[in-house]
């Protein structure tokens, strides 16, 4: 529950207070900035083009522990829960988490569909919840137009597709066999599949894992 403006007041250091004469920082923003502090990305929307932020946080991350040996760097924590949202930007997205030299851990706390999906898989060490649930399926041109531009449309999420399939065959287990035949519909994992075709790693049974 969000705390209101009273329950915030009441944390606040009484000096603190009157040396500030402007109101009280908004309780979601610190929130961000305190998990930025602990480089934790938490991610509960649609996948949209402001992913694109996070990329550099996670640059700036790998700039900060250039100095630093790979086992003693803090690791980078992405929680998810998302319906999905644009392709492009989750690959771009993936493209940093992939070359990140700090360790990258993501943990779908609820719905990993589509993109968000492809989110989950990219984390060197991938956690999920019991009852996170996982939706893998085929794109959606959103074209509109003339004729040649639905087909260059088409042809671009083709070539998209392609892309998604390779990364999907070479960070689980799923074949290409399997892949075939079930990405052209809604295919919806529970945690126990989830973990079984190798998206994630692990299922979280005590928050300390994680902690």
């Amino acid at each position: 529950m969000k705390p209101n403006r009273f329950d915030f007041e009441i944390l606040i250091d009484d000096d603190i207070k009157t040396l500030s004469k402007t109101n009280l920082p908004d309780y979601y923003l610190l929130s961000f900035y305190k998990r930025l502090v602990n480089r934790e990305i938490f991610w509960n929307d649609d996948i949209d083009t402001d992913l694109v932020d996070f990329s550099w946080q996670i640059l700036e991350w790998n700039r900060q522990d250039k100095d630093t040996l790979i086992e003693n760097r803090k690791p980078i924590i992405i929680y998810i829960n998302s319906d999905g949202g644009c392709l492009n930007s989750v690959m771009n997205f993936i493209d940093v988490i992939k070359l990140s030299k700090t360790p990258v851990i993501t943990i779908a706390m609820g719905k990993a569909y589509s993109a968000g999906g492809l989110l989950l898989m990219a984390g060197h060490k991938r956690y999920i919840f019991k009852d996170t649930t996982f939706l893998l399926h085929d794109g959606s041109t959103g074209a509109f137009g003339s004729v040649s531009k639905v087909v260059d449309s088409l042809e671009f999420t083709q070539k998209t597709e392609k892309r998604m399939k390779e990364f999907i065959l070479s960070n689980t287990d799923i074949d290409e066999d399997l892949y075939d035949k079930n990405y052209r519909r809604d295919w919806f994992m529970f945690s126990d599949e989830i973990i079984k075709y190798g998206v994630a790693d692990k299922i979280i049974t005590d928050l300390n894992e994680i902690l």
